[in-house]
This record gives C-alpha cells, structure tokens and sequence, in this order.
C-alpha cells in the first residue's frame, strides 16, 4: 500500500549550510528555497528574518514567536500585515500569526511541530527545515530532539531534513548525490535496526549502543536507507 505523503517546509533561526545532497522519499524531494515558490511556509519567530532578506517566493506564511529574535525588518513586516484574531489569517493577509508569551518553557518551533501533528493523522510527514542548524548548541540539540519526539508520534511514519547534515525518519528513503560522502546513523532508544544499500557497510544492521553506527561511506552518488520500526538519525 503506498501512503500519502505530504511536505512541510520550515524555516527557523540558525545558521544555513549549504547541503549538495537531494533527499527523496515517495518521491517528494527537498528543495533549494532560492529557487522555488512554496505554498505555504512555517516559520518559527527569526526564521522569518532569512525569509525577507533572501526574498523567497511563498504565497502563505503560518508564523510562530515570542518575537524577540526579529530584526527591525521583520518586525515591520508584522506590524504592517492584516494580522489574524485568535490566530487565524485574515482573508486580505498571506499571514497567519501565533502570538507566544516570552516566559514559557517550549521553544517557538514546537508550535509549529504540535500544528502540523494535529493535521497529520492520514499520511506521512516531509519535514524540510532550513536555518535549523548552528547558533547555540542547546537551541540545535532542542530542535533534533523536538524533531525525534515529533517523528515518533506521528501515526503514519515521516521524514526530517535538516538542511546542513541531520536527517530524522522512521520511514525509507534515498540520498542523491551522496558523492561518497562520510554519514553515520544512529537509532533512538537503546536498540534498533534497519537496511543500508549503497555504502560501504550494507545490509540489515541491528544497532544496539551509539558508536555502532559511526562512520560509514557511500560507495558512489546514492544511498537507500530503510529503519525497520525504529526512528533513526543520519548525520553527514
């Protein structure tokens, strides 16, 4: 049976590295934002300062923040929006806004994550965040940590790319353009395992401690992965 599958591009507020890799799965494929036009945007509070400075194209933007990582630019940009009541987009504004108090103990992208879980109870998930990466090490291990927590309860399985060198998944997919990259896997929990083609160390893996993934190579420019009921992470 093949699932439906449904893409999410996220924006947030770390540094962007530039990932020649191309990551499919069913046949969705990440993207490159300076050269696309996207639907619908997620955004968690600074992510919308890379937005306006690298003038992407959208024709949405569901926006969550405190605001208090915003330049003068973005904040303007809010200010001068139609702006939702009780968090609903106005029909004259390509904006949706969630307004979050600054004193909480989740970060902005949780938001984001908890909206697009609510909706996701009738197929898979393809996350693909840019600027998730960098910055503060705490910030960056929060959002892979949000983002395993996400993957784990979604219903049907999905996917996280992290633009820069993490992918999160409990569901098969490809690495294009791997160019015998160096990658290691790892698998949450205690144990876990899962099937590898086109690298160094192929087959059925069963990964019982941490280092037991550490430093394989794709072969050439493709690699398949399968976790077998488990959520892995790739790191290159």
């Amino acid at each position: 049976m093949n699932l439906k599958i449904k893409k999410y591009v996220i924006f947030l507020n770390g540094y962007h590295n530039f990932s020649p890799i191309q990551v499919i799965c069913s046949q969705i494929k990440s993207t490159d934002f300076k050269k696309n036009h996207f639907d619908t945007l997620y955004v968690a509070d600074g992510g919308l300062n890379h937005i306006l400075q690298n003038k992407v194209s959208y024709q949405n933007i569901i926006w969550s923040g405190d605001s208090d990582s915003l330049n003068n630019k973005s904040k303007k940009y809010l200010d001068n929006s139609s702006l939702c009541y009780n968090n609903q987009k106005s029909k004259s504004s390509p904006l949706e806004k969630i307004l979050l108090v600054k004193n909480k103990n989740f970060n902005d992208f949780s938001v984001l994550l908890d909206r697009i879980l609510k909706e996701a109870t009738e197929h898979q998930v393809f996350l693909e965040i840019f600027y998730g990466l960098g910055g503060r090490r705490d910030h960056e291990v929060a959002n892979i940590l949000e983002v395993e927590r996400f993957i784990c309860k979604i219903p049907l399985g999905g996917i996280c790319y992290f633009h820069g060198g993490v992918i999160i998944s409990s569901i098969e997919f490809d690495i294009l353009k791997a160019n015998k990259m160096l990658f290691s896997v790892f698998i949450r929990g205690t144990r876990g395992s899962l099937d590898i083609s086109g690298a160094e160390f192929n087959g059925h893996f069963l990964l019982e401690r941490p280092s037991h993934g550490l430093s394989n190579k794709a072969l050439g420019q493709k690699i398949s992965i399968k976790p077998i009921e488990s959520v892995i992470s790739v790191y290159f």
